[in-house]
């Protein structure tokens, strides 16, 4: 890739939208004075690491978008997202902030992929000066393993989007789309560059707070989000998927809780989560656990229920809310009547999650099934649910309690091949769970495996006709960068909810 200043192209310039009837300022990063270009990587790491996770979890794209396209959530106000008739300014702001950074839900300046890129070549053009920061080779190392875990985000949600000219503005401020096909073999060669660059003997990038630094546990990350990126393909290119899986495998992949890549929220402002920012500074009582999620934790006696969210405080009892309710029939529905955000989320110190154990659990079980490597599809499979039992734990009985689920005839792997339920389906419901507050990767899973269990909204879609394979592109795009946008649904297919994404072979 081509050295450029990193002053983002014009479609990513920020834009001022309107959330819910709240002003919402994703404010320009370039020429920023409080971030000036030879800004210390130490910084821009610091703020990449707590802006893309900022973004993936607030209430508006994490909760509004992501927690109900996977159908953890329901609205008890605002519903439309639930009907997927989606805010133009939400659609516009959150593609700006993934790529660009800019002004989180809290008001706070947070970067995107494009400090990433600045860490990067900084660290390439004057490495010496770069140094007190950490080995500049594991600078770039570990800015390249969090750009390819936003990117995949980016292309799973869109499909077709500019990825090797979106950082080149001294040569285009248009960039192209890439194919999602290609955007995949960039996304592999970037981890492996990234893999082959950490130099353990080297010291971690300072102003790193998801590992401090370590790069052996980067380099789980890195191995783990490699499997990740390879199982996405594998119903359309399964050599290339299994020779990834097994490089992951044999490099070391996560196998503990300890392993978990997290991003750790404080109880000092402004570093609060996202959620606890929601509830209780702004005063939100928005969301609801769905019917859909808490019905299917009652009927599996799942111990995890009281992490995820708390009984209706007018019975004590667990109930989820409908979901897909008009927006009349979801302000009608009074919030002491159903089960919200629990005690443990709403923790200010509740941490983000970039990638867990329990995920990488489940990816193996799938890659046994699929052939790709050897070993039990039920041993992982139990692990995965075991490291989610452990995580979500809100007392010490986790591993008994794990077991007991394990075993019911509604979970256990054997009983539920011989009773007829495919792979996908087994390891899909279980791993839909697992993810939860990760609503984009739970949706995703969903599109990729096709495990059932998610229904169309109750009151009827605003858009499409069905639960959407991917979201429409931003409008801003239709104006800023038309002639790409308009290559792109020539490509891919028409700019609706319908269009499948590359990888969905299904």
């Amino acid at each position: 890739m081509k050295k450029s200043t990193y002053k983002i192209s014009f479609l990513l310039l920020a834009v001022t939208v309107f959330i819910a009837g709240c002003k919402k300022d994703f404010d320009s990063i370039n020429d920023n004075p409080n971030r000036p270009a030879d800004a210390p990587t130490s910084y821009l790491l610091t703020a990449a690491e707590k802006g893309l996770m900022d973004n993936v979890s607030d209430a508006f794209w994490g909760c509004q978008v992501g927690g109900q396209l996977a159908q953890h959530w329901s609205s008890n106000n605002y519903s439309s997202e639930s009907r997927y008739q989606f805010r133009t300014g939400v659609t516009n702001g959150y593609w700006t902030l993934l790529y660009a950074g800019g002004n989180n839900d809290a008001g706070n300046q947070v970067g995107g992929v494009v400090d990433l890129m600045r860490i990067i070549d900084l660290c390439e053009s004057d490495p010496d000066k770069y140094s007190n920061y950490g080995d500049p080779a594991n600078q770039i190392a570990v800015a390249k393993i969090l750009k390819v875990w936003t990117m995949q985000q980016v292309t799973d949600i869109w499909g077709d989007v500019p990825y090797s000219q979106a950082w080149d503005a001294l040569n285009t401020s248009t960039p192209k789309y890439d194919r999602q096909e290609e955007i995949y073999g960039y996304l592999l060669s970037d981890l492996n560059e990234a893999i082959a660059g950490i130099n353990n003997l080297g010291a971690g990038p300072t102003g790193d707070v998801i590992y401090y630094g370590d790069m052996s546990q980067w380099l789980k990350f890195a191995n783990s989000l490699k499997l990740r990126v390879a199982m996405r393909i594998a119903d359309r290119k399964p050599e290339v998927a299994s020779t990834a899986v097994n490089e992951a495998v044999a490099s070391g992949v996560f196998t503990s809780n300890a392993d978990n890549a997290l991003f750790p929220y404080s109880t000092v402002a402004p570093s609060y989560n996202m959620i606890y920012f929601n509830r209780y500074l702004d005063g939100r009582r928005d969301y609801s656990g769905s019917n859909i999620l808490v019905d299917t934790m009652k009927a599996l006696n799942d111990y995890r229920l009281p992490g995820f969210v708390n009984p209706a405080t007018a019975t004590g009892e667990f109930n989820g809310e409908v979901y897909g309710l008009s927006e009349g029939n979801a302000a009608s529905t009074l919030n002491n009547t159903v089960s919200q955000f629990s005690t443990k989320m709403l923790a200010a110190d509740f941490p983000g999650i970039y990638m867990q154990n329990a995920e990488c659990q489940f990816l193996l079980a799938e890659a046994v099934e699929r052939g790709f490597i050897a070993g039990s599809a039920e041993e992982y499979y139990n692990a995965g649910i075991t490291s989610s039992f452990e995580y979500w734990a809100t007392d010490d009985t986790a591993l008994d309690a794990a077991a007991i689920y394990i075993a019911q005839p509604g979970v256990s792997y054997a009983q539920l091949a011989a009773g007829g339920k495919t792979w996908k389906e087994i390891i899909g419901i279980q791993k839909w769970l697992s993810l939860y507050t990760q609503g984009m990767q739970a949706w995703t899973e969903w599109r990729r495996l096709d495990f059932g269990l998610l229904q169309r909204p109750a009151d009827g879609e605003l858009d499409g006709d069905g639960i959407p394979n991917r979201l429409k592109y931003p409008v801003d795009e239709q104006l800023v960068n038309g002639s790409n946008y308009s290559n792109a649904i020539s490509q891919q297919g028409p700019d609706l909810l319908a269009t499948k994404v590359w990888w969905d072979a299904n």
